[in-house]
């Protein structure tokens, strides 16, 4: 598992990154509720609260509605721009034909409008929101996300994985050899392990690449009572059932096995974490103290739910072929961190 100084090396950044990020899709969306249900000074409050508790971390995304235009007024109100490693994203539109030219001047104009939100003169980190663009336009992402770096603009670029994580890594993995590519952030999360599976957490470690997991809830999914799931989400019962039962035989909560299992995984760097309220950040700060889970409990993770279906850990797949309403999201340890895309 990477230090922070080992994190803060290997990257490029010149702050350590936390072992939480948090991630602020509820900021800018009326969906994650706080644009509308808190008001200005509640928000920055909630910032300032976890900058103070270590969360120096924020993941973002042009996006995330008015998120980037919340984090940079705090920014500039606290003074706190040179404390933080904030990190945003940019998304290329899938659309065929598309020159090398139009695809840098898009990238350089989606990364301009957001260090004008963010009130930053240079990114911490850009990472690309659909990685599969690589497959198509990678020599010319690649060598633009060079530029931007080599122009001062970024500190480093980066990647992060949506749907069919492993397919995903496969098919851009050679591009991902290229340094610029220093982050790489995934859903992780126990009922989720394609992309350990498959070996790609393995090679990525080996080439010096900063992981940061998001999912660690699997979108509230692993918090849910399984007697109380709705239809589409029915085949998810047994594992549910069988995250309780361990987590009873650990004498833990079931929002403990799920944190303590990613965060202790070898290779994560920083969680991703979404808080509404204060509530949540001290019980995400207690969770980060809590203990590792035992041998026996890693065992029996790795040979009873290594392999659950698709279309139970991809979030996007939940309201296909289903019946029933997305499930309710528990309020006090939902991961709010980013979309199911």
């Amino acid at each position: 598992m990477h230090s922070n100084r080992e994190t803060e090396a290997a990257s490029g950044l010149s702050l350590p990154l936390p072992k939480l990020t948090l991630g602020t899709a509820q900021l800018g969306m009326p969906d994650y509720g706080i644009a509308n249900d808190t008001g200005g000074a509640d928000t920055c409050a909630l910032l300032e609260g976890s900058v103070s508790a270590g969360i120096t971390s924020f993941d973002t995304s042009p996006e995330y509605g008015e998120s980037e235009k919340v984090i940079g007024e705090f920014l500039a109100l606290s003074n706190r721009a040179q404390e933080m490693a904030v990190m945003t994203k940019v998304k290329l539109p899938r659309q065929l034909g598309m020159t090398e030219k139009e695809v840098a001047a898009h990238m350089y104009a989606s990364l301009e409008g957001s260090l004008s939100r963010l009130q930053l003169r240079k990114l911490p980190v850009l990472k690309l929101h659909d990685p599969d663009i690589l497959v198509t336009h990678g020599e010319t992402v690649t060598r633009t996300l060079r530029s931007m770096r080599s122009e001062g603009l970024i500190a480093a670029g980066g990647i992060s994985l949506t749907d069919r994580t492993d397919e995903q890594y496969r098919r851009i993995a050679a591009f991902l050899e290229d340094d610029i590519y220093a982050f790489v952030q995934a859903p992780l999360n126990l009922l989720d392990h394609r992309l350990q599976a498959s070996g790609a957490m393995q090679r990525m470690q080996a080439t010096g690449k900063t992981i940061v997991a998001r999912s660690v809830y699997l979108q509230g999914l692993l918090l849910m009572n399984p007697e109380r799931l709705p239809n589409n989400l029915q085949e998810a019962a047994p594992a549910l059932h069988s995250l309780r039962l361990l987590a009873e035989q650990e004498g833990i909560s079931v929002a403990q096995l799920a944190f303590s299992y990613v965060r202790d995984m070898d290779g994560v760097a920083s969680l991703i974490i979404g808080i509404e309220k204060q509530a949540q950040l001290e019980e995400n700060l207690r969770l980060l103290q809590g203990p590792a889970l035992s041998e026996r409990c890693l065992h029996a993770i790795r040979t009873q739910l290594g392999h659950i279906p698709e279309r139970i850990i991809t979030p996007a797949l939940w309201n296909r072929n289903g019946s029933g309403n997305r499930g309710t999201i528990p309020a006090a340890s939902a991961d709010t961190s980013e979309t199911s895309k």
